[in-house]
């Protein structure tokens, strides 16, 4: 593999082991506006539902990315008081029920083996692809379900 310092270039390359936010932002940002106008689909937003608890506290949430009449599921957490008692369900249903209201047909998410496989299996998910050893000991999982 080629070193980025033997590229003869007047750009100057530097590693970040603590990126900022805002560039981190930045680069989703020009990679987002990137696939918009490749694909040719203009609309890109995420979307989110919450769990607080009566003094506000954040209890449980899940963020998608609405796109091309898809749904990303990026997070979902649930307080670990709370695990067991149907809350992700409920999360993950209310975030597909808006993506249905928003013309999606597909949701897709990945998680790990140690995470929540058999829960999104239970939900109607199906395993599209295994990354094994990702952690090591472990697998990387993505999903799929048909919303429509």
């Amino acid at each position: 593999m080629t070193a980025a310092t033997d590229f003869p270039s007047p750009l100057q390359w530097s590693i970040d082991h603590h990126p900022s936010d805002d560039a981190i932002q930045a680069v989703r940002h020009e990679l987002i506006a990137y696939n918009i106008a490749t694909a040719a689909i203009d609309t890109s937003r995420d979307v989110a539902v919450w769990l607080h608890d009566a003094h506000g506290g954040l209890r449980g949430g899940i963020v998608g990315t609405l796109w091309g009449h898809c749904v990303e599921i990026r997070y979902l957490w649930v307080h670990p008081r709370l695990r067991g008692q149907g809350y992700g369900r409920r999360l993950l249903q209310t975030l597909e029920q808006e993506a249905r209201a928003q013309q999606c047909h597909v949701a897709i998410l990945e998680t790990y083996s140690f995470q929540a496989p058999a829960f999104y299996q239970r939900l109607g998910y199906e395993v599209f692809g295994v990354i094994d050893g990702y952690p090591r000991g472990c697998q990387k999982m993505f999903f799929k379900k048909r919303l429509a």
